[in-house]
């Protein structure tokens, strides 16, 4: 699947129709919603660390005006963008990702195993840069925190940005992503230890969510059952000892209305003890654990998009224009993501690199066509250089 297809999956008519539906260029009229959508995507794709400045000189520059039909626009300036992305409509950001993510059921791009990793990566800004966030003590209080809530299959199918101080809790922020997630009943649930609160696990299980994470190996309990059929089982990585059905007790010595699988093991490489619990009923302890070991997918994830996307580096200080970079690099993601698996790529970091240079060679042919020109014919020139 080519680069030409891939940016097909976001048609210029659907960019147009969310344009109106969300009045996104309510009195704008140099910097438009589908302008600032293809320029920010672009410097994403192009440069490893954006700026403004940098955003400038791509908007200012031949190749772009004539990838996004912009040839008789005024140059800008870098504040402009700036001050665009202080007040357009994120929305128009937010609807664009969620019909991206509606186009991947036709490219097979939802993990084979049905599951859904949740996790929450942190942004840590100076205060001077900003008036939001929560702060995190400990000598810290010169920094302001972000929080990023991602769930993740082969694609970010939720994000939510936080910086109010009651979301610094993963077992607020955790539970909000996994509530609010769609697929969250239709998958399996994996997080880490960020939820402890013993009453969102009875929660989950009202609400019929199957769910995988770990625990302490030694949690209050009251014991309802052991099962020792075929223990110990041992695979790579485990050496599985212990099954049991439970009730969690929490620190008010209240227990939870539901019983749970407890399983516990050993690491064969630290000799460490490790403890799952989960209310997943038809599943083997050997597949509980193979399957919570996708969890750390979603850590390489979050390696991707702060290194190889930028995500790490604040282009805009203020929550809209935040929340419009944050839709538009899980936008990016989705696009890669889509490119890797249909052409076979390994690693995040080569696939962004063979993009960029496809997306380039088909713009300098388009640019040729454009002027009357055959770039599929051979020519014996001089060099360029």
């Amino acid at each position: 699947m080519n680069v030409k297809e891939i940016l097909a999956l976001i048609p210029e008519d659907k960019l147009k129709e969310l344009a109106i539906e969300t009045k996104v260029d309510y009195k704008s009229k140099k910097l438009d919603g589908v302008i600032m959508f293809k320029l920010l995507l672009y410097s994403m794709i192009h440069v490893k660390r954006n700026s403004l400045r940098v955003m400038e000189n791509i908007f200012n520059s031949y190749v772009f005006k004539e990838l996004s039909n912009t040839t008789n626009r005024p140059s800008i300036k870098y504040n402009s963008i700036s001050e665009r992305l202080s007040v357009i409509n994120a929305d128009f950001f937010e609807q664009l990702y969620h019909y991206c993510l509606s186009r991947l059921a036709d490219h097979g791009m939802h993990d084979k195993d049905n599951v859904i990793r949740f996790d929450s990566t942190l942004l840590s800004v100076s205060a001077k840069l900003i008036d939001f966030g929560f702060t995190s003590g400990g000598g810290r209080e010169h920094l302001k925190t972000l929080k990023f809530t991602i769930g993740y299959s082969d694609v970010p199918e939720f994000a939510a940005f936080h910086h109010e101080p009651t979301f610094n809790s993963e077992n607020v922020a955790l539970k909000h992503a996994i509530l609010n997630c769609k697929a969250s009943k239709e998958k399996i649930i994996l997080f880490d230890r960020g939820i402890q609160a013993r009453d969102t696990y009875d929660e989950l299980e009202d609400k019929k969510i199957l769910f995988i994470t770990r625990i302490n190996p030694n949690p209050q309990h009251e014991l309802v059952g052991d099962n020792l059929f075929l223990l110990p089982i041992e695979n790579d990585t485990l050496i599985i000892k212990k099954e049991s059905t439970i009730r969690l007790i929490n620190r008010n010595k209240k227990r939870t209305k539901n019983t749970f699988r407890y399983i516990y093991g050993i690491q064969k490489e630290t000799s460490e003890p490790i403890a799952f619990i989960t209310n997943i009923a038809h599943l083997s302890v050997s597949e509980i654990a193979d399957l919570y070991k996708k969890r750390w997918d979603i850590e390489v994830f979050f390696k991707f998009l702060k290194q190889e996307l930028n995500f790490s580096h604040l282009i805009s200080r203020n929550i809209n224009g935040i929340k419009v970079m944050l839709y538009v690099t899980l936008i990016l993601s989705i696009l890669l993501s889509v490119y890797k698996k249909k052409n076979k790529l390994k690693g995040f970091k080569i696939v962004k690199v063979k993009f960029a240079e496809e997306l380039e060679t088909e713009l300098i042919k388009h640019i040729i066509r454009m002027h009357g020109g055959n770039p599929d014919k051979n020519l014996i020139q001089s060099a360029f250089w």
